[in-house]
């Protein structure tokens, strides 16, 4: 079995230990061992335990919840090697080339943070970056605005590419992610504002910012079983809106004058719109709740726990 003295596994568990131990064996299974399995049970209801890996496993418990931004940052600062691997929990190790994309990444001495290429649990694609990101008010026009938007610059983008593997991108997901651990604390790790959506892009967007390199593998893939974030409800739906809007009013300030009123308009029209669709809808999508969600955007979605 391949072993990995220089790189750490940084995850966290909520209430899925068992899903995460799937993720774990995958690893063993279809990679090797890392120097140390890094975990932080991020307030579950009850503790969780980690028996049956080959790899050292050090478990960090927070009885009060952080969210993934503030657990990962935590798992992260307890690395001792120069190189994390962030896994979300619903990942899956399959059958690849792992040491060749992990050496790729240590050949490009700029490179902070790359993900890798994703499949969903019915084998198809999904992404796992961004390249472009649509300005402030496109995004409060809504969704269709949005794709119509990213479909007429992609026509003109030119992806600029690292290696024979590895492309340059905006942002790359948190979900597989590979971290050169001295960009990752210089930049001052995740911002704890966010909770869970959005912080890896505002990680990314620091990164690139400090004149560091943000990148994708397109040649190793794992399973995503949840690629597209279109689980978790409600709670999931408001933290979205959340976190797009702090992302926004971080990295576009002007967006402070006039995002608030617009998303609030458009989650009316929603509501509006909803009130006339027929058949079963899912909880999230009911008029009440973009009623309360047009009532929060003004405020700038308040954080409730």
């Amino acid at each position: 079995m391949e072993s990995y003295p220089d790189l750490t596994l940084a995850t966290t568990i909520h209430n899925n230990v068992e899903r995460w131990m799937e993720m774990a064996t995958s690893f063993e299974k279809e990679v090797g061992l890392p120097a140390e399995i890094v975990v932080v049970d991020d307030a579950s209801t009850l503790p969780a335990k980690i028996e049956g890996l080959q790899s050292g496993v050090r478990l960090l418990r927070n009885e009060k919840a952080r969210g993934f931004g503030g657990a990962s940052d935590q798992a992260l600062r307890e690395v001792k090697t120069p190189f994390a691997l962030l896994l979300d929990a619903d990942i899956t190790f399959l059958p690849g080339d792992f040491r060749a994309a992990f050496e790729a990444f240590k050949a490009q001495p700029r490179l902070a943070w790359s993900n890798f290429q994703q499949v969903s649990l019915e084998g198809h694609r999904g992404g796992s970056s961004e390249d472009v990101i649509p300005p402030a008010w496109i995004y409060g026009l809504g969704n269709q605005v949005v794709g119509r938007w990213l479909k007429w610059k992609e026509k003109s983008r030119q992806p600029m590419a690292l290696s024979d593997r590895q492309i340059a991108v905006t942002i790359a997901h948190s979900s597989s992610a590979l971290v050169r651990m001295q960009p990752f604390l210089e930049i001052g790790g995740f911002d704890f504002r966010f909770w869970q959506c959005q912080s890896d892009n505002d990680v990314c967007l620091r990164l690139g910012r400090a004149g560091w390199q943000v990148g994708v593998d397109q040649v190793y893939t794992v399973r995503h079983d949840g690629i597209g974030g279109k689980t978790g409800g409600r709670n999931r739906i408001y933290d979205l809106y959340r976190g797009k809007l702090l992302f926004y009013e971080t990295h576009q300030p002007a967006s402070q004058f006039y995002l608030r009123p617009l998303l609030a308009l458009r989650h009316l029209l929603e509501a509006f719109v909803a009130c006339f669709r027929r058949g079963t809808r899912e909880d999230h999508l009911r008029p009440a709740f973009r009623l309360q969600l047009a009532a929060a955007a003004l405020s700038g979605y308040p954080v409730r726990r």
